[in-house]
């Protein structure tokens, strides 16, 4: 019984992915496609994909932290906070903005998701602290699909995140082919059983490196190419251990911190870490 179950589950999973397929392919004159439909292939038999998904129902991710922080005293963040528009109540593009704050917090719960994956274990505080006090996040965003050879990064500033709210997509054609992209991985969220706000939050995140590739690359709007780049990024978390590269941001931090403390940096642009909890 549980086996003809399942393959009429299976069955009706193939009659999806074929009909969102065929209304992907429309785009296949778009540059490096091949790169997206291969990686959506790729993605049904990824484990990683797939477990990160679930880590929210093992409650993984559930915060029983000590350690906390106020969004207004990262610089990082405010700036996001600021100047990202908040998620309204019936979103409906262009009518709304197409990127909202939420969409900035997914990139760091996609980013958690790999780090616990990754680790196999809940995110005790000083895991929690690295990935939010330190500059993994900024290299997404400033970066994109080079996020693992970061640069010098720029100063927070609200009028980048402003770009980013108001930022629409080209064409069209080119909101639908993001969508196309979004819809194939929906069923694939469905048939293993992930989270029910995965898929969603992947696909936040992903619109939002969309938003971040455009601005990267001088482009007014979201271009097929933003398109391209911005899930190419996402796909790259289910192949990789973000780990070492979180370390590194919160080095970045810390040594920033220390170096600007010595020297009686103003107190009000340190980061959380001032403002900690703990004493």
């Amino acid at each position: 019984m549980v086996v003809k179950i399942m393959s009429y589950f299976e069955e009706f999973l193939e009659e999806d992915l074929d009909k969102y397929f065929k209304r992907l392919n429309e785009f296949s004159y778009v540059e490096n496609f091949d790169l997206i439909h291969d990686g959506l292939l790729n993605l049904r038999d990824n484990q990683q994909f797939i477990e990160m998904g679930r880590i929210p129902k093992t409650g993984y991710n559930k915060e029983d932290r000590k350690w906390k922080f106020e969004e207004d005293k990262i610089p990082f963040i405010k700036a996001a906070k600021n100047g990202l528009s908040n998620f309204p109540l019936l979103y409906l593009p262009p009518l709304t903005k197409i990127v909202q704050y939420d969409f900035f917090i997914a990139l760091y719960s996609m980013i958690q998701l790999n780090y616990i994956y990754c680790a196999n274990e809940k995110l005790d505080d000083d895991d929690y602290k690295s990935i939010i006090l330190g500059d993994v996040a900024a290299y997404f965003t400033y970066f994109v699909e080079d996020f693992e050879n970061p640069k010098t990064l720029p100063e927070p500033s609200e009028d980048f995140f402003k770009q980013i709210t108001n930022i629409k997509y080209e064409t069209k054609n080119v909101n639908k082919f993001f969508n196309c992209i979004w819809d194939i991985i929906s069923p694939y969220t469905n048939a293993y059983r992930t989270d029910i706000n995965y898929c969603r939050t992947l696909g936040f995140a992903a619109l939002y490196l969309c938003a971040c590739s455009a601005l990267k690359n001088n482009h007014d709007s979201i271009t097929f190419d933003d398109v391209v780049t911005g899930y190419l990024t996402i796909f790259k978390l289910f192949y990789i251990d973000i780990r070492p590269l979180v370390k590194k941001g919160y080095a970045n931090y810390r040594g920033f911190y220390y170096k600007n403390k010595k020297a009686g940096y103003p107190k009000k642009i340190l980061g959380a870490d001032y403002y900690s909890t703990e004493k």
